[in-house]
């Protein structure tokens, strides 16, 4: 296995993980569990920033995939794998910016001398997590197809 497909197979895990640490994330806070639900969607976020800083090493340091061997299924494929990925960040981003918002109200401390929380930053804040977490396991199965051809390919 070359050191493309090396880093490529250890970044599939790295979202696998990410995708059921998030769905877990998802899980304890139905079940009313705040504190587990942001311990386990900061996890989630430092794998995307682990994943971040090892792809910039990765492309200093080995350069980037010769996608000109690529199909054109699979470069769209590629396409749209990104993009997902770039919703999976915006809407992590955007939740934790309103999660914040929501840290010293009755929803996390459940004191009832506590502020109720505004209805709007609780929708907006689930909105965007439902957004991260879905297009996270939609990235993950797309990274599978990727993954999958660049074995094929070589």
């Amino acid at each position: 296995m070359n050191l493309q497909l090396l880093f490529w197979a250890a970044s599939l895990v790295n979202l696998a993980v990410l995708c059921g640490v998030a769905l877990f994330g998802v899980r304890y806070a139905r079940r009313g569990e705040i504190a587990r639900h942001r311990h386990a969607m900061k996890i989630s976020s430092w794998l995307v920033v682990a994943f971040l800083g090892a792809y910039l090493l990765k492309v200093g340091v080995i350069g980037r995939e010769d996608q000109s061997v690529w199909s054109n299924l699979d470069v769209w494929v590629l396409r749209i794998h990104e993009l997902f990925v770039l919703f999976m960040i915006g809407g992590g981003a955007v939740a934790w910016i309103q999660g914040r918002k929501l840290a010293l109200t009755q929803i996390v401390t459940h004191d009832p001398s506590d502020p109720t929380p505004d209805a709007k930053i609780v929708l907006t804040h689930r909105v965007a997590g439902r957004t991260a977490v879905i297009s996270s396991v939609f990235a993950l199965v797309l990274a599978i197809g990727i993954f999958a051809g660049m074995v094929a390919r070589g």
